[in-house]
């Protein structure tokens, strides 16, 4: 077995939630900024767009073409769609860094509709950011030493941001961490159904969701797993994780509960690629 083969899943998983954090950043930085400057976003943050150390970073050599400029400098674009290009294209640092240094960005109309929560840990996501992308580069370059030294810190950070930003389990009131060490895939599964009952009933439709609702249940599992103990190479599999979910529907039903999802033989179905 080759080295990479011991991390493969479990980077895949943790990349997929970075990924999704990364454009829930971009999408609530171009949503709270446009409502708030409309088209005057360009030049309230003007230092930023001419931060040298930034727009460097998006030049491609080989073409001697930079792609920051190309939309700053387009002058049949306005500001408002240069604003949105510009965001979509950043990396994660530069997110990040025009989150904690752009001072007309922590304006109390922003910052309420940017975080999910209230009650923010505003300097401890500064004071992790670097952590936070330091995860991201390990897993996108599968640098699984480095990774392993700190894995369960990053882990925490990476949570840190889903819980204050609303994203994957972040958006839930309760973080599943307490459920004791190494749960059982019931403990879990129970867990989801007070999280999301909607997952397991019948009458929901899946476009309710960001995707399948089977998926999701498998994603929430392993999240939940990996948060209280488990190793990603020890979990159970997405077959097994559905089964328990029919069998919990199943106690739902004999209990004279109604609207839950019966196994109907389509599991597969359910799972495959839509």
């Amino acid at each position: 077995m080759y080295e990479f083969e011991n991390f493969e899943y479990e980077f895949s998983k943790i990349y997929k939630r970075l990924l999704r954090l990364e454009l829930l950043i971009k999408h609530k930085i171009i949503n709270t900024v446009l409502t708030v400057y409309k088209d005057n976003a360009m030049t309230v943050f003007k230092k930023f767009f001419n931060n040298e150390y930034i727009y460097k970073s998006y030049k491609n050599e080989s073409k001697d073409r930079n792609y920051f400029i190309k939309i700053r400098d387009n002058k049949s674009l306005n500001n408002v769609i240069k604003f949105q290009q510009i965001m979509n294209m950043l990396t994660l640092r530069h997110l990040l860094h025009f989150i904690f240094t752009e001072e007309a960005f922590r304006t109390p109309e922003i910052v309420n509709n940017f975080y999910s929560k209230k009650d923010i840990k505003f300097k401890e996501l500064k004071k992790n950011q670097f952590s936070l992308i330091k995860l991201r580069n390990y897993v996108a370059h599968f640098n699984f030493t480095e990774y392993e030294i700190d894995k369960t810190k990053y882990l925490h950070i990476l949570m840190l941001y889903e819980i204050c930003l609303g994203c994957s389990l972040g958006k839930y009131e309760n973080i599943p961490c307490n459920l004791g060490y190494k749960p059982n895939m019931t403990t879990i599964i129970n867990k989801i159904y007070e999280l999301c009952p909607e997952l397991f009933k019948k009458n929901i439709s899946n476009i309710q969701f960001p995707y399948n609702k089977d998926r999701m249940i498998v994603d929430m599992y392993e999240d939940i797993a990996v948060l209280n103990g488990w190793e990603y190479k020890e979990l159970k599999s997405q077959w097994d994780v559905i089964r328990a979910k029919y069998k919990f529907n199943k106690s739902k039903t004999e209990e004279s509960i109604l609207g839950f999802e019966i196994d109907n033989g389509q599991i597969k179905l359910a799972l495959e690629v839509e």
